[in-house]
């Protein structure tokens, strides 16, 4: 059962696949589908995306969890399912990365180090959500399943995330629990001593994004909303903005507060780090003779700079000019493709305003004249701080844009993005075929760091 825990669809998984994919040369997809769901998909897309608004937020959830079946889970089993998507890359790696799991960041960061990332984070999808909001409803879906995980695994803490507005559609149908570790398991440590070189370097990523959230357990909290261009404070107080949304959705119960239960200063659900394991992964390697880097910001958009700045150091370390820029967007991601080509990759964290404010700003970056491919992304919903197709594209007003995500005509609803978004991408990398020779090390990952700030 552990294989199926985790949906192959959820953020760990798509980044070890997509890190394995990268390092062995290899194409990787952020999703699977079999022949039908594709087809079924392709021909949803002939027709306008009001089609795909109404249909794909009432499509079944076929990976959702049976709550009962998660009770006796071991952490173990999550791991060992992620280290299997590394089954095919041998050797000894320079580097191994870890901590935080920012997208496609983190994916290539590890690729360009040279090395696996190894998650910290582990999302379970589970059966049944609230239709009408109601956060208390919510919140008992899973309170008493997450405390027994975490009362049974001591090296980890619990998130129950639940986001009325970003995963809008998502959240009336299934409940999210996330397992983050607090310690380094056994496991892990066996597969770097396997796995890293003698001497070798591991990498800690650690994302110190800050969000309310409730303290509902010993290690267990329970946070509403998600980055965005929400804040925390405004999910829990309400604002005029989110009343529109929820009359727009149906959504009748818009307290989202869990009222006996203290609020803390925690970290964001998916672009934080829970403290602990950076800790336990420096005193393992102080005992064990390995090199150890920790890279640390409170806004993740830093990470996504630093990502950027480093692409660029290896393609002049290899003596030539980056081929281009590939905006990336949430799950919408090609290592490969960057890896294959010296593309300069930005990842932007999702398809709200505060991403294209940070893309307006990177763009003074860009290399002149070479291509932008860009990827926006289809979330099938419209919340109230998504940006405009025109606040796209004015952000990226001067470069030589190539969108290889979704439709202008059907955006943000577009099943076409889900199954085919890097093909007029891979056929230009297929012509443009030049990899990146060099490597990454955390020593140039620090000097760098200070080109952020």
């Amino acid at each position: 059962m552990a294989q199926y825990m985790e949906s192959r669809e959820s953020s760990s998984p798509i980044i070890t696949r997509a890190v394995s994919a990268a390092l062995i040369g290899r194409e990787s997809k952020a999703y699977e589908f079999d022949t039908l769901t594709r087809i079924a998909l392709k021909i949803v897309g002939l027709f306008p995306q009001s089609l795909a608004q109404w249909l794909i937020p009432r499509a079944p959830n076929a990976n959702a969890l049976d709550g009962s079946k998660v009770r006796a889970l071991k952490i173990d089993d999550l791991i060992r399912v992620r280290l299997e998507d590394y089954k095919e890359n041998k050797g000894h790696f320079p580097s191994i990365t870890m901590g935080v799991g920012m997208g496609g960041t983190t994916a290539h960061l590890a690729a360009n180090l040279g090395g696996p990332f190894l998650p910290q984070a582990f999302v379970m999808t589970l059966k049944h959500g609230s239709m009408d909001g109601d956060v208390e409803k919510y919140f008992k879906l899973s309170a008493d399943i997450a405390r027994e995980v975490t009362d049974k695994n001591s090296d980890v803490m619990s998130i129950q995330h639940y986001d009325p507005v970003h995963d809008g559609w998502l959240v009336r149908r299934v409940n999210h629990l996330r397992l983050k570790l607090i310690d380094l398991p056994q496991t892990y440590q066996e597969y770097i001593h396997k796995n890293l070189v003698k001497g070798g370097e591991i990498i800690y990523l650690e994302g110190k994004a800050n969000w309310k959230q409730y303290q509902v357990g010993e290690r267990n909290v329970f946070q509403v909303g998600g980055w965005g261009d929400i804040p925390d404070v405004e999910f829990l107080e309400g604002s005029q903005r989110i009343s529109a949304y929820c009359r727009q959705e149906g959504i009748t119960k818009t307290d989202w507060r869990l009222k006996e239960y203290p609020l803390i200063d925690g970290f964001e659900s998916e672009w934080g780090s829970e403290p602990g394991l950076g800790d336990a992964v420096e005193d393992f390697c102080k005992r064990e003779g390995y090199r150890f880097t920790k890279i640390s910001f409170i806004d993740p958009n830093d990470f996504n700079i630093l990502n950027f700045l480093a692409a660029k150091h290896l393609v002049e370390m290899d003596g030539r000019e980056a081929a281009g820029v590939l905006v990336e967007t949430f799950s919408q991601y090609d290592v490969s493709a960057v890896r294959n080509t010296g593309l300069l990759p930005l990842w932007l964290i999702f398809n709200t305003a505060d991403s294209v404010r940070f893309l307006a700003e990177i763009t003074k970056r860009f290399p002149k004249e070479k291509p932008v491919f860009f990827s926006p992304l289809s979330t099938f919903s419209l919340t109230p701080d998504m940006a405009a197709w025109g606040d796209w594209e004015k952000a990226l007003a001067g470069t030589n844009l190539v969108n290889v995500g979704t439709r202008q005509s059907h955006y943000p609803a577009d099943t076409w993005t889900l199954i085919e978004w890097q093909r007029s991408l891979k056929k230009w990398c297929k012509q443009n075929h030049n990899p990146v020779k060099s490597f990454l090390t955390g020593e140039i990952l620090k000097k760098l760091v200070n080109q952020i700030k």
